[in-house]
């Protein structure tokens, strides 16, 4: 059977995703596809789909405001002027947002629309393609972000190595991803509009997440959850038929006493290269 590319430990079939072809880790709750595609960006409409959003001017405000409030969260952890890569920039609105902020930021993104749309419209500079084509300067980067990218990648060690040699001493690496063990996740099952199995190859936990970095040399110096509605950005569209599932999606994720901190459906971590690893 197939090792959790989370934490390392063997993975059986998915007993809460099934059918869904999910293979699923006792140890830190990690579920990843079986039969992964790694193409979905340019296949399945997955690029088309997306890309259309970045045309609309409310969609790229939605955009810049996410990015904004990103950058509070992890803007006292970036020296001035420091210097951030944004691995998966999309339309490119957190680099621009970044620039705005006095940062040196730049981004990586492999759908060619996102960038042209950066380029073009943001007057941004992303680069289209993998890590993988874009070799990093070794010790250099005061951060590196990564939002909802790890969910589509499979076998993310390899890439989260390379990140974090590209660090220099003190950096950090930001992430979000959706949050598997959300009580929202929980409570809607297949239905949650986090999981996404077309496109998320990985379905993370707060666990699953630590094992991951620390397993990689990382230290996590912060792990969080949030709230969000982002998923509704595409579902919306779907007119009246959504609106029985967007009041359950309200109604399962509003804050009740003895709630626990970790139930929302945003995973954020900040880890620093740990010295010596």
């Amino acid at each position: 059977m197939e090792a959790c590319w989370s934490c390392g430990c063997p993975t059986t079939p998915s007993a809460r995703l099934a059918p869904l072809p999910f293979l699923a880790c006792s140890s830190c709750g990690f579920a990843q596809r079986d039969d992964r595609d790694l193409d979905h960006y340019t296949e399945g409409g997955y690029e088309e789909e997306w890309s259309g959003e970045y045309a609309a001017g409310a969609s790229l405000e939605d955009r810049r405001r996410d990015a904004r409030v990103r950058l509070d969260w992890i803007g006292d952890r970036i020296p001035p002027g420091g210097t951030v890569l944004d691995v998966g920039a999309a339309g490119g609105a957190f680099v621009e947002q970044a620039g705005l902020r006095g940062l040196r930021a730049w981004g990586i993104e492999p759908a060619p629309a996102f960038v042209r749309h950066a380029r073009e419209v943001l007057g941004v500079d992303v680069r289209e393609g993998l890590v993988q084509d874009h070799p990093l300067p070794a010790g250099e980067l005061d951060a590196i972000t990564m939002w909802h990218v790890l969910e589509h990648v499979a076998e993310p060690a390899g890439i989260l190595a390379d990140l974090r040699a590209a660090l220099r001493p003190g950096g950090v690496l930001c992430v979000e991803v959706p949050n598997a063990d959300s009580a929202v996740a929980r409570a809607l099952g297949l239905d949650w509009p986090g999981l996404q199995p077309e496109v998320h190859v990985g379905q993370y936990t707060p666990q699953a997440l630590c094992r991951l970095l620390e397993r990689l040399g990382f230290a996590v110096l912060e792990l969080s959850t949030a709230p969000s509605h982002v998923y509704f950005t595409r579902r919306d569209r779907l007119g009246p038929r959504n609106l029985l599932h967007r009041a359950r999606f309200d109604w399962v994720s509003r804050p009740r006493p003895g709630r626990a901190a970790g139930a929302h459906d945003l995973l954020r971590a900040v880890a620093a290269p740990r010295p010596g690893a």
